[in-house]
């Protein structure tokens, strides 16, 4: 890659160069644009050092947590900066989480247990954050036990859908459809709702609306209802193109 790292503007290049070649499939929006150019620009430094991929995915864990923490402890509604510090933190998470992929490409390390052990760290970390901001909005509406319970397992079901969602949206969409073939237009609609669902976007969101408590309140409720129409849906695409046929 061309460009001196010893310059800013070397170094902005060499980022860009190196996300373009080891960026993960992923076209979500956000995370196209703040967290795999972020990814880059952290993974690139550790080319020469000793840090492996796997000690970046525990690095993206930790600071997950550490944002958790903080929702989790802070008075509502939070203040902007400590909404400030939160969308900071979960985003540079988040950034890491996209790092270690691009460091294990780069350096041809990526293996079947760097991505079991990458997916297990994003349940830790995704639970970590829903349980978070179940806390917050516990703390901040004080509900009996039973809607307390309630509150939590959605967050929970969220999670989980979440995760599912991310992990099987190729094999449930990208299935089936031979190069060439024009997709139909439920596939361009579900392609397109598939951006509501970027998880960047979501802590980003999510850390914004710790400024209004129950605007965070309806934004889990909608993200849980869209979780579940979006997995129904792949669910429903693969059935009708014959993938019920290979269970």
């Amino acid at each position: 890659m061309s460009g001196s790292i010893g310059t800013p503007g070397g170094f902005l290049a060499r980022a860009r160069e190196f996300r373009r070649r080891y960026q993960g499939p992923e076209g979500l929006f956000w995370i196209r644009r703040v967290n795999h150019p972020a990814g880059a620009m952290l993974a690139l430094p550790l080319m020469p050092t000793r840090v492996t991929p796997n000690a970046v995915t525990v690095a993206g864990l930790v600071v997950h947590v550490l944002g958790a923490i903080l929702v989790a402890v802070v008075a509502p509604p939070a203040s902007p900066l400590a909404v400030l510090a939160v969308v900071i933190i979960w985003q540079l998470a988040f950034s890491l989480d996209c790092a270690d992929g691009q460091l294990a490409r780069a350096r041809r390390q990526a293996s079947a247990f760097g991505a079991w052990f990458d997916q297990l760290v994003d349940v830790v970390s995704h639970a970590a954050v829903y349980t978070a901001l179940s806390l917050y909005l516990v703390r901040t509406f004080d509900p009996d036990a039973g809607a307390a319970v309630l509150l939590a397992c959605i967050a929970v079901s969220l999670s989980l859908l979440q995760t599912f969602s991310t992990w099987q949206r190729a094999e449930l969409i990208g299935r089936g459809s031979p190069v060439g073939q024009r997709p139909t237009p439920r596939l361009l609609a579900l392609y397109a709702a598939r951006h509501l669902l970027d998880y960047g976007w979501f802590l980003f969101a999510a850390s914004v609306l710790l400024l209004w408590p129950p605007g965070l309140l309806a934004f889990l409720v909608f993200s849980a209802l869209l979780q579940a129409l979006y997995v129904g849906a792949q669910v429903l695409l693969s059935w009708r193109s014959g993938g019920w046929k290979s269970t």
